[in-house]
């Protein structure tokens, strides 16, 4: 929280809070960005949003290691896209440890990894936005008990819905979002 409240000069929100877990015959995730820039893939967009990545297992190589091409947050997607293919700008492997945290720009490339044990890689994700951005990206779907449960300043700072129960049916849904 201290390096969120650095980075963001302004009220921040989270909106997006959850892990994922490559397992075992997984492949790599399709290179992108979690967010869009602001304006224009054009003009480097202010940073107005953070990823924290934080993993419940040693991530080797062999467990699906997040990986992420440095510097692409600053430049145009296709153009980075094309870096990357012509080996211009490598995709690294993050290799963490239990209690290890990534704190990154969502707008850099990024993608995960083959998980190539028979033990699966949780790496939990979660996602800020300055308070302005008015829908998220990603739903944030809590149960009452538990919202109810959360002290009032982290209440305050959640952009979520609140459910008297989870949907078993319900899966993480990305929508466009607006300003």
């Amino acid at each position: 929280m201290g390096i969120l409240e650095r980075v963001f000069y302004q009220e921040y929100v989270m909106v997006q809070l959850g892990v994922d877990v490559p397992f075992q015959g997984s492949d790599y995730q399709e290179i992108h960005r979690d967010f869009r820039p602001l304006f224009s893939d054009r003009i480097v967009t202010p940073l107005y949003a953070l990823a924290v990545n934080f993993p419940l297992v040693e991530v080797t190589p062999d467990n699906g290691p997040f990986q992420m091409a440095k510097g692409t947050h600053l430049i145009p997607q296709e153009e980075g896209l094309q870096k990357i293919a012509a080996g211009e700008i490598p995709m690294e492997s993050f290799y963490m440890q239990p209690g290890d945290v990534i704190v990154r720009s969502p707008l850099a490339l990024h993608r995960g990894s083959p998980n190539l044990t028979n033990q699966p890689r949780p790496m939990v994700v979660m996602g800020y936005a300055m308070h302005w951005l008015h829908t998220p990206k990603v739903d944030l779907t809590l149960p009452r008990d538990y919202y109810d449960s959360l002290p009032a300043e982290l209440r305050q700072m959640l952009r979520c819905e609140v459910v008297e129960q989870l949907s078993k049916e319900k899966v993480e849904t990305y929508i466009n979002f607006k300003y």
